[in-house]
């Protein structure tokens, strides 16, 4: 079984895969969160379209983020701190600091990540990128 891309230590099968593919939904901010690095890793961009919605759905674009995670390696995610974001939750923050090797150049983003619940299932909302 291969790991899971998020860093969970858990099977891809067990950990993302029920989530990119529409058989459970995150039940908690970082499960989402978690879940769309998988899903950039995997280039899933519908995935990505799906868990998003108000700032982080407006002008994103589909065709420059499917180029962008396929011309990634993704080397791995590494969650910082989470802030609410748990089941009975309607909120929650998730900073975490993303690396890929993009052109033979290691980058990170790090970034604090806000999530809201909308009718039960959690949503990315918008994310402050920290240089």
């Amino acid at each position: 079984m291969s790991p899971c891309p998020c860093g969970s230590n858990l099977s891809f099968i067990k950990c993302c895969k029920p989530f990119l593919t529409s058989k459970d939904l995150p039940k908690t901010a970082e499960q989402l969160m978690r879940s769309r690095y998988s899903a950039y890793s995997r280039a899933n961009i519908n995935y990505i379209i799906a868990t998003q919605t108000d700032k982080a759905a407006e002008g994103f674009n589909a065709t420059e983020a499917k180029q962008w995670a396929l011309a990634a390696k993704w080397l791995g995610l590494k969650v910082l701190k989470t802030e609410a974001g748990q089941e009975p939750d309607q909120t929650g923050k998730v900073e975490f600091v993303a690396t890929y090797k993009l052109n033979g150049t290691i980058q990170q983003i790090h970034e604090l990540s806000e999530f809201k619940k909308i009718a039960g299932k959690w949503m990315y909302v918008a994310g402050l990128v920290n240089s």
